[in-house]
């Protein structure tokens, strides 16, 4: 048991645990005392068959106990391997971090070793020499500076030509896609006012509106229409001024007529209603009468009478009718 506990944890002693495990086991053997007296052994049993149950019991718990506490050194074991890994893991992190960036440093410090940047200051006009040997000035030729002067007015006056013919060039180009974009806007104005021609052909016109469109001077037109229109109204509004009065005239002599008629009328229903009296008296008398003692005489006045009330009878229709008449003309 002392050698277990002394190989239990692989990185350094427990005492503190083996001291607990060793009073755990005490108290666990002053128990297992209590239980092996002989007081709790059964009736009839052997007391060596006895002892050798106890020992076999004490041995039984003590390795439960040392299992027990196997099994929770095992835990913290575990839990200081996974400490440990973990910071295994985060140190190889460091470790590449620092690896990247000293491989970085190293970079930085090569390109600053070779890749170094020098200023060289040249005076305006001075040619660099292929070779650094001194050239051989033995067919060298003194020239006037006067000569290099006016030479270089030359190439300056042939560059200065040079750029106005580019310039000229530039805006003859520029001048040319400036042709191009009113040729391309007239043929669109072009188009367009085909279709407005178009739409005008097609558009429904009226008569005024072609007047409008084929008389030069439209109001003087319009004008001279309106005062003819006037006149022709001025007249129409005689013509028919004079028609009234005309029809009222006729009117005037109409109701006259028909006042005429109507009172004539009169005189004959009253005229007819006495002949009927008349009539109808006689036709008593000679309904009384005999037929023998009639005269011819009162044969024919009856026979007058009776053609007289027929003619106005005939009279009066006519004057109803010609009344009628009249009033279909007074309405």
């Amino acid at each position: 048991t002392e050698m277990l506990l002394d190989t239990a944890n692989p990185y350094g002693g427990r005492s503190g645990s083996a001291e607990n495990y060793k009073d755990a086991l005490t108290l666990l053997m002053k128990a297992m005392d209590e239980l092996d007296s002989p007081e709790h052994m059964p009736n009839g049993l052997d007391p060596s068959i006895w002892e050798h149950f106890c020992l076999a019991r004490r041995n039984k718990v003590e390795s439960e106990e040392l299992v027990k506490w196997k099994a929770l050194t095992l835990v913290e074991m575990q839990a200081f391997l996974q400490r440990r890994m973990d910071d295994n893991e985060k140190i190889k992190s460091e470790i590449e971090d620092i690896f990247q960036e000293l491989t970085w440093l190293r970079e930085e410090k090569m390109k600053l070793q070779l890749n170094l940047t020098v200023q060289f200051l040249l005076k305006q006009g001075q040619v660099e020499l292929e070779s650094t040997e001194i050239p051989d000035y033995t067919d060298a030729i003194l020239i006037n500076k006067s000569v290099i002067e006016e030479l270089n007015c030359s190439i300056m006056a042939q560059g200065e030509k040079k750029i106005a013919s580019m310039v000229e060039c530039k805006d003859f180009s520029k001048g040319i896609f400036q042709l191009e974009w009113e040729h391309k806007k007239m043929r669109m104005q072009i188009e367009d006012l085909k279709q407005k021609a178009w739409d005008i052909v097609t558009l429904p016109i009226s008569k005024d509106r072609q007047l409008f469109l084929t008389v030069l001077n439209y109001d003087s037109h319009i004008a001279h229409r309106i005062s003819v229109m006037e006149q022709t109204l001025g007249t129409m509004d005689q013509l028919h001024k004079k028609y009234v009065k005309n029809r009222q005239k006729r009117i005037k002599e109409l109701e006259k007529c028909i006042s005429l008629k109507e009172q004539a009328n009169y005189e004959l229903s009253l005229e007819l209603k006495e002949m009927l009296v008349s009539v109808s008296e006689r036709r008593h008398v000679f309904e009384a009468a005999d037929a023998q003692h009639v005269s011819e005489k009162s044969a024919k006045q009856r026979y007058h009478e009776i053609l007289k009330q027929k003619h106005l009878q005939r009279l009066v229709k006519e004057q109803e009718e010609q009344l009628e008449i009249l009033q279909t003309e007074v309405e």
